[in-house]
């Protein structure tokens, strides 16, 4: 008989403290815990809905976030022109009851109101030799006067309210939608660079390809101390 050490036998199992040769013994096999080629299909098919799903709404949420930020952007540039206006109203020292030609002869942009009964129509602002401002400004609120740069347009609209002593200033910046038509569309082009005389309400009160937004002031004559 072969001895047996803790339970093993040296020449064969071990069964009671005994060795039996030639003899062995199998145990019930066990099941391996896994999982089949149609869960794990299913479970990617699940996760990969679950991921696009997320994915569309941090697109949307990026969008809305750009959308929102130009809108505040191209209101602050709004306000910027108003505050520009009023500083031209500087010039204007003095106020009749009756039409003056000579009456915003200093001014550079207030001149440009026309004359009582005349229709009111934008335009695009056109800074003195040497001044800073520009009518275009690039992405980040800058100004530029390079067409290549220019992302938000700015006009404007003046109008007699009382011809002499007071009158509305209205200021637009408009700016061309991202992916809005394709490269090659000429009035997206246009839009883009800001062009002189491109009206963007020609194309349509509803058209997708612009977004604006618009500030009104009244601008009165500056009294000066005699």
């Amino acid at each position: 008989m072969t001895r047996c050490c803790h339970g093993q036998c040296c020449h064969g199992q071990c069964r009671h403290g005994q060795c039996c040769h030639g003899q062995r013994r199998h145990g019930p096999r066990r099941r391996r815990a896994g999982y089949t080629l149609i869960e794990v299909m299913m479970a990617m098919g699940v996760l990969t809905a679950g991921a696009v799903g997320i994915m569309a709404m941090i697109q949307a949420s990026t969008r809305g976030n750009l959308e929102a930020r130009e809108m505040t952007t191209g209101n602050q540039l709004s306000q910027r022109w108003v505050e520009r206006l009023r500083r031209d109203a500087l010039s204007w020292q003095r106020s009749t009851r009756v039409l003056d030609p000579t009456l915003l002869a200093r001014t550079s942009y207030l001149q440009l109101v026309p004359n009582p009964g005349g229709v009111p129509a934008w335009f695009v602002p056109v800074p003195p030799v040497g001044s800073p401002d520009t009518a275009n400004f690039d992405f980040y609120g800058r100004n530029t006067a390079a067409p290549a740069d220019s992302y938000y347009c700015t006009n404007v609209r003046l109008e007699w309210l009382y011809v002499g002593r007071a009158m509305r200033a209205d200021v637009r910046v408009w700016w061309l939608r991202r992916a809005s038509g394709t490269n090659t569309d000429p009035t997206r082009v246009a839009l883009a660079q800001c062009a002189p005389g491109m009206d963007p309400t020609l194309l349509g009160d509803n058209d997708w390809r612009v977004r604006m937004t618009f500030a009104s002031t009244v601008l009165r004559h500056t009294p000066m101390p005699p």
